[in-house]
């Protein structure tokens, strides 16, 4: 593999190609309070640290989709994490819209696949028809793997623009219906059954209660030796300081 390569699909990589097609001078503080770098640097943090203890504590401090949810975190290890990967598209053919979404990050793992969605701190709300948008293109690429929808940093009721706050089921439901009237819905579920399956997909965890969960794992882990617990401690400090200056 080659530099450029190498560059490129690391998450500060993903970052710095990401801020190439923005307005740089809105960086110019560092990035504070945008989401993008908030969750470049924890997800950095967190890629960094045991696995199992702390990615995976993370994931199974989140709420809703247990079953699928509990799986992702037994597989932290193998964990593939991609951040920013770029625009997915679903739909075609005449007389149909092409959905695309770009996902904050993909995880996956031998038996899950996770489309990460994450906000910032304060004030981060979600397009009208984001969450049914992300919802149908993680159910069209998920293949045979347990489906996951992680809002990271997000606590239901969450703000849909134009619509106050909503329950997630309200935020998906409001709008799945025409989107799957405009794109076609031929390879997936019907719209019954993708209602239904919302809990068993959905999840969160707000960036107080991750930022709680890492520190919690740091006091209850030992590497068993001085220097290894010295950098899961630097570590878990800079995830920490991360949440707090973007708050």
């Amino acid at each position: 593999m080659d530099a450029s390569t190498t560059a490129s699909s690391s998450i500060v990589g993903k970052l710095l190609e990401e801020i190439s097609w923005e307005k740089a001078r809105d960086y110019r503080a560092g990035g504070q309070g945008r989401e993008n770098v908030l969750t470049a640097e924890v997800l950095v943090g967190l890629d960094f640290l045991p696995r199992t203890q702390f990615l995976g504590a993370v994931i199974r401090a989140a709420h809703g989709a247990d079953t699928a949810r509990n799986q992702l975190a037994a597989e932290a290890e193998d964990l593939q994490m991609n951040f920013l990967p770029g625009d997915f598209s679903f739909g075609s053919g005449a007389g149909r819209a092409t959905l695309v979404v770009q996902p904050d990050a993909i995880f996956e793992t031998p038996s899950t696949y996770t489309l990460v969605e994450a906000k910032r701190i304060r004030y981060g709300s979600f397009q009208p028809e984001q969450l049914a948008r992300e919802y149908i293109t993680l159910m069209a690429n998920a293949g045979s793997a347990k489906p996951i929808l992680l809002l990271l940093g997000v606590a239901p009721p969450v703000r849909v623009k134009g619509h106050g706050q909503l329950e997630i089921v309200e935020a998906v439901g409001n709008f799945l219906g025409p989107l799957l009237g405009r794109v076609g819905n031929e390879t997936l579920p019907s719209e019954a059954e993708l209602m239904a399956r919302i809990p068993e997909v959905f999840c969160w965890i707000s960036w107080p209660e991750l930022d709680q969960c890492v520190r919690d794992a740091a006091n209850g882990y030992t590497a068993g030796h001085d220097s290894g617990d010295a950098s899961v401690r630097r570590i878990t400090a800079f995830i920490h300081n991360a949440v707090a200056w973007h708050g």
